[in-house]
């Protein structure tokens, strides 16, 4: 048996099996979602207990990983948290998704198997009434061609990938009527620099924002984190432009971003308008989790402190194993030559 950054693997002649729902990470899950899961089973198996011993055996094992994986990452949130299904949940599973691959080595048909296992839960909950609706039903995009054994990508811009969304927005981005226009640009450098989720993104507002010093303050991000959102002096001064055009076109709501119809902008328009910034580069299916990968890794790589610290993770494993893109060995092995011959 060996280990690999806090993975426990287990190898059986050319077969790698990892384990990641450890005893020591099952004991840090939030009681509340064993708990919950729990009442799932029972109830699941009383309606259906031929399969007691088969699939629900499976999507148990298979919901322990999710719970794990939100422990780490996700600050532990309780699996019914309106607030968080609502505003977060997209990023939650996507990311999920990219770890079941990177990480814990899954195929496509494995991983779209651990997603049905967690909608299960959802679908469940959501006919007792105890959410509103599925929070990722319709919305998430399973992986395609699921025979194909192809791990799903993980986007992570490099230089020339983030100077040439800089230059084409830049250029291109007009007040109103152009392709691109002051509100892209805007979602573009304050996502990127602050490296924030698309939950404070959201919830940008007037009266939090302290121009002279170059943040939002006081930004509900998930499960109520109150967060800073600091930007650049060049953003500074598009956003006095944007304040401008705002007040002549009328404007009149403290909501940051705005629809055309001036009222607050809804996060899929957002989402749609970082989908379109992804196509400068030839990513068609770009997202906020990946403008804030982006920068994280571009930070992490010469401070991983800092890069922790930008995104309020409470632990350095966690920017570390999620945030940073993992070097090929050949790039490894070019560092330890060039470390050696110092």
């Amino acid at each position: 048996m060996k280990r690999k950054e806090g993975l426990t693997y287990q190898t059986k002649s050319d077969r790698k099996i990892v384990r990641y729902a450890t005893k020591t990470r099952m004991a840090k899950v939030n009681p509340k979602n064993i708990k919950i899961y729990e009442r799932y089973l029972k109830s699941r198996i009383i309606h259906n207990s031929d399969v007691k011993d088969t699939t629900y055996k499976v999507y148990h094992s298979y919901m322990n990983i999710f719970m794990c994986y939100i422990a780490e990452e996700w600050d532990n949130f309780y699996l019914l948290d309106e607030e968080m299904l609502e505003d977060e949940m997209i990023d939650v599973m996507e990311g999920y998704m990219a770890f079941l691959a990177d990480e814990c080595g899954n195929g496509k048909k494995v991983i779209n198997t651990k997603l049905s296992a967690v909608s299960s839960f959802y679908l469940w909950a959501t006919k007792r009434g105890m959410i509103r609706s599925h929070p990722f039903d319709g919305k998430l995009d399973r992986i395609k061609n699921a025979q194909d054994e192809k791990k799903i990508s993980v986007h992570f811009l490099h230089e020339d990938k983030i100077n040439q969304i800089y230059k084409t927005l830049e250029e291109e981005a007009e007040p109103e009527g152009a392709r691109y226009d002051y509100q892209d640009r805007l979602i573009w450098e304050i996502a990127f620099y602050s490296a924030c989720r698309i939950g404070a993104l959201y919830n940008l507002s007037l009266s939090n924002l302290k121009l002279d010093e170059n943040k939002f303050v006081d930004i509900r991000e998930k499960r109520g984190k109150r967060v800073e959102v600091p930007f650049t002096n060049e953003t500074k001064e598009l956003i006095k432009k944007f304040l401008k055009w705002r007040e002549d076109n009328g404007i009149d709501t403290d909501a940051f971003f705005v629809n055309r119809l001036g009222g607050h902008m809804s996060k899929q328009a957002m989402s749609i308008r970082i989908r379109k910034i992804g196509e400068i580069v030839g990513v068609g299916d770009f997202r906020a989790h990946s403008i804030r990968k982006s920068r994280l890794n571009q930070v992490g790589q010469k401070n991983i402190e800092l890069a922790k610290q930008l995104a309020h993770h409470e632990s350095m494993d966690t920017t570390a194993r999620f945030y940073m893109e993992k070097k090929s060995e050949t790039a490894t092995l070019k560092e330890i030559d060039a470390l050696l011959s110092e």
